[in-house]
């Protein structure tokens, strides 16, 4: 059987050691300000792409295929931070209009005129991948700019519906 000693420990060459206690509390800290260093050089070395203004049609065609198809949307606004350079873009879905002009994407209200790009991205499956045949329903070929005879159809087909002054009960 083994006899059990208390524990004791002598200072060396005249170094007396700060304890457990001194050395967590200041390990903490420089942890929490090396990350904070970090992402202050990740902030100030972000240079995004500006990129071309859209056409509203396409705007508008985006916005209504993310409302429809539930597609997540990210969007470049116009509007750059305070130092002059271009924003992250903004990411989520189109959950429809606070009021006239202010749209809501994600949980953001955004100004519609202040939309630059707006670009769809469609996350498949990897079993989707193996079926080439069905064609992809949020390629920009599927955007048609309406020509002049289509918004007259439009039209048309819109003042006959809402003024043939009958109820429907």
């Amino acid at each position: 059987m083994t006899k059990k000693t208390r524990k004791e420990f002598f200072d060396y060459n005249e170094y007396r050691d700060r304890g457990m206690g001194y050395k967590w509390d200041t390990a903490f800290a420089l942890g929490e300000l090396q990350e904070g260093i970090k992402e202050a050089t990740k902030e100030s070395r972000r240079d995004l792409e500006r990129l071309p203004q859209q056409d509203i049609n396409y705007i508008e065609y985006c916005l209504e295929r993310s409302i429809k198809h539930n597609k997540i949307l990210e969007v470049q606004l116009n509007s750059l931070d305070q130092l002059g350079r271009v924003k992250e873009p903004i990411w989520g879905n189109f959950r429809g209009f606070m009021d006239l002009d202010v749209l809501l994407i994600g949980d953001q209200d955004i100004d519609y005129a202040d939309i630059r790009h707006i670009k769809i991205h469609d996350f498949r499956k990897w079993s989707a991948e193996e079926n080439k045949a069905l064609p992809h329903p949020f390629e920009k070929d599927g955007y048609e700019v309406t020509t002049i005879s289509d918004q007259e159809k439009i039209d048309a087909a819109f003042t006959e519906y809402f003024t043939d002054n009958e109820w429907i009960e």
